[in-house]
């Protein structure tokens, strides 16, 4: 279609669709009395004339007579709209009412013109303003229905083509498959190096997308870090969509280069598959998502199908998230707590404060049931918060029972440690409940530490210097680099329990605790063996000159009440040996 309608130099293709002998020959003459090279006109007296001249070339408007000899009234424009979809229609009629005319620009006319009322300085600004108005429509159909970062398809675009697919893969007896396709960690990229470096990689990955997929098929941003493809040619059988889905994850082993920046993503892929797995657009886009969830709990960068058990499974999920939403504020939440020994005098130098949720049923859920949920929908950092003042709260108590002074260990999340506000929280909670920062210890995992290690040095450099103490929790499972590991200013190492696991009985694991513990005390660091069972691991662990432990060969978990009662009799032992 030509956007240039004040040039003298272009023509416009018209197609006057009238039977009227004496109207063509007027609206021609009109036309031609404006110059005859700005529009072109071709005729035809019928509706199965006009869409054979559709088929034959292009043009830039319709002129169209209501009533024709094969099709009549406002039937006709419908019918020469689903011929000609893209293309702008001015209505002719030798009827003046304004019902008809308003029933023409509802059935996608984009004017309407009185046979005999028409000189050439209306019809050309007619011409000119049925153009002008269908690109309007177009563009503003094109945005309501494409990305505009990405420029691909979004949700409606793509579940319209998904109905239609259905439709004809019900009618064929093919089989369609509906790919999730999910970022993996994208938030995490969006949230360090700011929104904009985040839509150039939108528009990265969509760029390798589209580059994988087939003519024919449809890839549509759904919004955020979201993706869906649509597969429609060839779906026959599973090795056939598990080379497409294989072919996706290779794509992204590649790093995008953003402004000079490299960076590395995955992504993770659910799969369902038409009729097997749904025979609405519902269903499939549902149960692909279920499978896309299976994926990330996998591990992310892999692809899962959809089956039957994932419903069931995410229909659990979203009772425990809806419930773990109201444990908040109807006070469902507990902290164990853990001592901590330290091996070589026997006192209890902390306690590890331990998340449980406590059901209405009495029914107790352990940390590693509802922590995971607890992070993937951002409840972790009420939860987290709650845990912290809790806590503090606890361990002055015990200071104002007269118990001796002792830490108290928290475990943070990598949601919670990557909160800017992080530092001013911990802050605040310390004021509120009057414990001094010495007696605070956070854990973070090694994994945390070790994700931008400049920037989490500068955190843990504020913390440190406030008097908190800081622990590298599940120490020995996220290979830490020894030289960033000894600018880390941090107190303690807690060895990751699957190595105590097998201390006594595997060579390897008693040789990384031996390694880990000399490391330690080369950097002046207290080790701190976690889940330490039996007497034999203890034994061991004394050999090694381990400092503390934590475990049921000492103590399980315990509530307020019996930690309080067990520092109590601990404290009453100490002064009875004094």
């Amino acid at each position: 279609m030509k956007e240039d309608l004040s040039s003298q130099n272009t023509a416009l293709q018209i197609l006057l669709v009238e039977d009227n002998p004496a109207d063509i020959r007027l609206l021609r003459e009109t036309l031609a009395d404006v110059g005859e090279k700005r529009f072109l006109i071709s005729c035809a007296d019928s509706m199965r004339s006009a869409i054979q001249h559709l088929c034959e070339g292009p043009f830039d408007l319709i002129l169209l007579d209501l009533t024709l000899p094969d099709s009549e009234g406002l039937n006709t424009l419908q019918r020469m709209r689903a011929a000609a979809p893209l293309l702008p229609i001015v209505v002719l009629s030798g009827v003046q009412e304004e019902a008809v005319t308003l029933l023409a620009l509802q059935n996608g006319a984009q004017d309407y013109l009185v046979k005999g009322q028409t000189d050439k300085h209306l019809l050309v600004r007619s011409v000119r303003y049925a153009i002008w108005r269908k690109q309007a429509e177009d563009r503003l159909q094109y945005m309501a229905t494409h990305d505009p970062v990405t420029q691909l398809p979004t949700r409606l675009l793509f579940t319209d083509r998904l109905s239609q697919a259905l439709s004809n893969a019900s009618r064929y007896k093919r089989q369609i498959a509906v790919l999730f396709i999910d970022v993996d960690r994208f938030k995490t990229i969006n949230d360090t190096l700011g929104h904009p470096m985040g839509d150039l990689l939108l528009k990265g990955i969509a760029l390798r997308l589209a580059a994988v997929v087939r003519e024919g098929d449809t890839i549509a941003r759904l919004g955020g870090d979201e993706f869906v493809l649509l597969l429609e040619q060839g779906v026959k059988e599973e090795p056939y969509y598990n080379s497409i889905l294989q072919k996706i994850i290779d794509v992204f082993a590649e790093p995008f280069e953003l402004s000079g920046l490299e960076v590395f993503v995955t992504v993770s892929i659910g799969i369902a598959v038409f009729p097997n797995d749904g025979t609405n657009a519902d269903t499939l886009l549902q149960n692909a998502d279920a499978a896309l969830l299976r994926a990330k709990e996998q591990g992310r960068n892999n692809y899962q199908h959809y089956s039957s058990d994932m419903n069931a499974m995410a229909m659990e999920r979203l009772r425990l998230e809806t419930s773990l939403r109201k444990a908040l504020q109807r006070e469902e939440f507990v902290l164990h707590y853990q001592p901590i020994q330290n091996l070589l005098t026997g006192e209890i130098v902390g306690m590890e404060a331990l998340a449980r949720w406590r059901l209405q049923t009495g029914q107790i859920v352990p940390a590693p049931e509802f922590i995971p949920l607890a992070e993937a929908s951002g409840l972790i950092l009420p939860i987290g918060n709650w845990m912290l003042t809790a806590a503090c709260q606890q361990n002055k108590s015990w200071q104002k029972a007269g118990l001796q002074p002792i830490r108290i260990a928290v475990n943070i999340s990598a949601r919670q440690f990557q909160e800017t506000t992080f530092i001013a929280t911990i802050g605040n909670i310390l004021r509120s409940t009057g414990l001094d920062p010495k007696y605070l210890e956070l854990e973070v995992t090694e994994g945390v530490v070790m994700k931008s290690a400049e920037t989490t040095i500068l955190k843990l450099r504020a913390l440190h210097d406030t008097g908190i103490r800081i622990s590298i929790d599940d120490f020995g499972t996220g290979y830490s680099s020894l030289n960033y590991l000894r600018h880390f200013p941090i107190h303690t190492l807690k060895i990751d329990q699957s190595f105590i696991r097998d201390i006594c009985n595997s060579p390897g694991d008693m040789a990384i605790v031996k390694a880990i513990i000399t490391l330690a005390h080369s950097l002046n660091l207290t080790v701190v063996a976690e889940a330490v069972e039996t007497a034999d691991q203890l034994r061991q662990l004394q050999k090694l000159q381990c400092d503390e432990i934590q475990g049921s060969v000492f103590s399980m978990p315990m509530s307020a009440e019996a930690a309080t009662k067990f520092l109590t009799e601990q404290q009453h032992k100490r002064l009875a040996k004094k």
